[in-house]
């Protein structure tokens, strides 16, 4: 009798699932497109994280906090137990003290035994986005609010041939060396939950997990790592100030 209909309505229910729940028509692919266009293109944003790392039964832990602005100011600084690193980046200059070294000093800084180099050429999220090009099996999670946000709510993982492969067709004038690293990945297991603003697709949080082996100190003994970091992102293209440090 009503078989007939509740049989179409099932159809209609699997042929819209691959959408994901998302509202506007979106699928979660075209969410993410979209969420790392916008998320990149902030002018300026404020981050923290917390980052687990653990292999061979040992866990640390490690906090980091970070402000940018376009194109080309930064500041970020990383605690782990008592000792701490902070870096500023103002156009093509670096600047870099610790906890050993409190003293701010223009990079390259040289130190008792070792020299401390600042990286300038990558200060925005462009480059740690760039694996999530690369998710695949998205799954949607209950929607959540961040910072009062409402937010898509997401995960996936990566697709690491694919991502490698595009890490190679990138690396013309890297060392060899860098290769091998490179094509070592296809082995690591990483992956990403998301929590996507839903009127302006900001990325609020994201959760990186990845497993990778590691080779043990003068055995080379090869063990696996895990790490497992929560970043939030929040003050997007809000008036943040970075000046040069004084040195």
């Amino acid at each position: 009798m009503n078989a007939g209909k509740y049989f179409i309505i099932g159809i209609v229910l699997l042929l819209i699932a691959p959408l994901g729940g998302c509202s506007k028509g979106l699928s979660l692919r075209e969410v993410t497109t979209k969420a790392i266009v916008a998320t990149s293109e902030a002018q300026s944003y404020r981050a923290s994280a917390v980052d687990t790392y653990t292999v061979d039964g040992e866990t640390g832990e490690s906090t980091y906090e970070s402000e940018f602005v376009a194109p080309d100011r930064y500041r970020g600084k990383t605690s782990s137990n008592s000792s701490w690193h902070e870096s500023i980046v103002i156009g093509d200059k670096g600047y870099i003290r610790s906890s050993d070294k409190p003293q701010w000093c223009q990079s390259p800084c040289q130190y008792d035994d070792y020299t401390s180099v600042v990286e300038v050429s990558s200060i925005s999220l462009e480059k740690e986005l760039e694996p999530l090009n690369w998710l695949v099996g998205l799954e949607q999670l209950p929607d959540e609010e961040i910072d009062g946000v409402d937010c898509w709510h997401y995960r996936g993982t990566v697709d690491m041939d694919s991502y490698v492969e595009k890490l190679k067709a990138k690396a013309e004038g890297k060392p060899p060396e860098y290769l091998v690293l490179v094509e070592e990945m296809r082995r690591w297991r990483m992956s990403f939950e998301l929590w996507v603003g839903k009127d302006d697709y900001l990325i609020r949080q994201l959760k990186n997990e990845a497993r990778y082996p590691v080779p043990e100190p003068g055995t080379g003994e090869e063990k696996w790592a895990t790490r497992s970091t929560v970043e939030r992102l929040y003050d997007f293209n809000e008036p943040i100030q970075i000046e040069p440090p004084p040195t």
